[in-house]
């Protein structure tokens, strides 16, 4: 009976130290490798009919591109949106009918997502500079040929 009573005590600890001695928790990873992104400016505005694609930087941000993603917009949203980069096809809803998506007002992004359509609000819209697009790892807005470009490939007469 005493060694039973011993191996109890003793196989609890052992279990414990397995349990300390495991990988990283996934809350405290998480934490770690999510990427805090401040908002330079919150309450731009872009139209909502000149949304043409999206690409996203985790479950809270979502950058939204103008036509021929000549234009970007980083939407902050709250709460996040689980599993938004994953996404094929996302909406820009426009909550209070005025034709824009504001990092104000009732405007939302919403998804299809396990047999639902998720809404998450945006709180911050800002419309990305070359600069700003560099520091958050976006592609640079494709440039079409300028007129000084022409200029420099004529052939003098």
């Amino acid at each position: 009976m005493k060694s039973r009573t011993a191996f109890i005590p003793l196989s609890l600890l052992a279990l414990a130290a397995c349990v300390s001695q495991g990988p990283q928790s996934q809350i405290g990873h998480e934490q770690q490798s999510a990427r805090e992104i401040k908002m330079a400016r919150t309450s731009d505005c872009v139209f909502q009919s000149t949304i043409s694609g999206f690409g996203t930087l985790g479950d809270r941000h979502v950058v939204l591109y103008g036509p021929g993603e000549r234009q970007a917009y980083l939407a902050e949203m709250s709460p996040g949106c689980f599993d938004v980069g994953s996404q094929v096809t996302l909406a820009a809803v426009d909550g209070d009918g005025n034709g824009q998506i504001c990092g104000y007002g009732r405007d939302a992004v919403a998804y299809r997502g396990l047999g639902k359509v998720e809404h998450c609000r945006i709180m911050a819209l800002e419309k990305l500079t070359e600069e700003r697009r560099v520091t958050l790892g976006l592609a640079t807005s494709p440039k079409g040929p300028t007129s000084e470009d022409k200029d420099e490939d004529e052939e003098p007469n």
